[in-house]
């Protein structure tokens, strides 16, 4: 009886060194993000493949409701693992959770709950304390990471509704993102103590 032959290829994953070594796959895209008053709104951006690299900016949108041209954005929040309250309800979308802590209101996703979320805030050359010379979008962070996706919220305080505009450039490996485990972004310092 013949056995199968012996696969012996080497294929990309993981901890393949190659695949972070080598120049990424662009993958862009820019959004807002809109909380109504006491309501929070997230939203994840799944990448196609694992990234090594993604930078998140803040800019202002280009219009507004009513169709006037805004020079700001409310601050953009980012964060990793996946966006379930403590109850592990997906909070994932527009206004789905409540930013107030009030009895009985949707909870929010783990990582806004514990505080486990980088900031990034509309910087311009009129904001107080600025360094810049002239107009600029606003700020920007590279997070150096092994992601299949990225999470963005934007968070409304008890009076006013915000709109948190913002771009995602992700540098992504050869690596399928069925790579990744279910697991990998879990636990302290991403959605937990």
């Amino acid at each position: 009886m013949a056995s199968d032959p012996i696969d012996f290829r080497y294929t990309p994953g993981l901890n393949h060194a190659g695949s972070y070594q080598a120049s990424g796959t662009p993958w862009l895209t820019g959004s807002t993000l809109d909380a109504v008053a006491n309501s929070g709104s997230a939203r994840q951006y799944k990448f196609p493949h694992i990234a090594k690299r993604v930078t998140v900016r803040v800019i202002p949108p280009s219009f507004n409701k009513v169709g006037n041209v805004s020079t700001y954005s409310d601050p953009v929040y980012v964060s990793f693992g996946e966006l379930l309250d403590a109850s592990g309800n997906s909070r994932d979308g527009q206004n789905t959770f409540n930013t107030q802590n009030e009895v009985g209101q949707p909870l929010p996703p783990q990582q806004c709950a514990q505080n486990h979320y980088y900031t990034l805030l509309y910087v311009s050359a009129s904001t107080p304390g600025s360094s810049q010379i002239g107009p600029r979008y606003g700020e920007e962070q590279v997070f150096n990471v092994r992601t299949d996706h990225i999470n963005i919220m934007s968070l409304a305080g008890a009076t006013e509704n915000v709109t948190s505009s913002f771009q995602i450039y992700a540098e992504l490996t050869n690596i399928r993102e069925e790579r990744m485990p279910s697991d990998y972004f879990t636990g302290s310092g991403v959605n937990i103590y």
